[in-house]
């Protein structure tokens, strides 16, 4: 009895790592994983692919906390008073040699809203952001990671391959880390908040 209790304190008292994103819905859902399919099927790049993290991108990266209130709060008040905003998503991109990516260009409403969420964010004080997050963000869609020696041949691989993908900046969702195993890690949805 003893030992259940202090297990579930233990576990309650433990850090959680997040990360905050919107989901792309619609025809780009499928475009997305084939293509994530076809880059591990070429190039052996599992990491993406055995994240299988739903189409997304990135509105803030990595933080850890024991008591993720203050954020579901923030993200349940912020999407109540804002309303979704069209972004568009195609065409390729890489941050050299590490990641090739999908471009996601936010439209200037997208963009107003994206930073009218992070003054909301960094409202909560305890919350952390790394050099590339914020303002300094680059919007993509994640197709293939730890690339290195393959990153020229996976970036001529998909040349041709371009679709563009009109969507929307209509949700923010925040995903709980759930395992990790070697560089992959496992995430679930721990809340996710459509804009009025």
């Amino acid at each position: 009895m003893f030992l259940r209790q202090f297990n579930k304190r233990a576990l309650f008292n433990q850090s959680m790592k997040y990360m905050i994103q919107c989901l792309l819905k619609g025809p780009v859902e499928q475009y997305h994983h084939n293509l994530v399919d076809e880059i591990y099927q070429k190039f052996g790049l599992n990491i993406t692919k055995e994240e299988n993290l739903a189409t997304h991108f990135t509105l803030k990266y990595f933080f850890e906390t024991k008591n993720i209130d203050d954020v579901d709060k923030s993200v349940q008040l912020f999407c109540e008073t804002h309303k979704k905003t069209p972004v568009r998503v195609g065409g390729f991109g890489k941050f050299f040699p590490k990641t090739v990516f999908l471009n996601v260009i936010l439209s200037d409403e997208a963009k107003k809203t994206f930073l009218e969420l992070i003054v909301e964010l960094k409202k909560i004080d305890w919350l952390s952001w790394n050099v590339f997050d914020g303002e300094r963000l680059h919007f993509h869609t994640t197709l293939a990671q730890d690339c290195n020696e393959k990153c020229t041949d996976v970036w001529n691989f998909i040349q041709g391959k371009e679709e563009y993908f009109d969507c929307f900046f209509d949700n923010v969702t925040i995903l709980k880390m759930t395992g990790e195993n070697d560089s992959v890690k496992t995430w679930e949805i721990h809340k996710s908040v459509s804009m009025g």
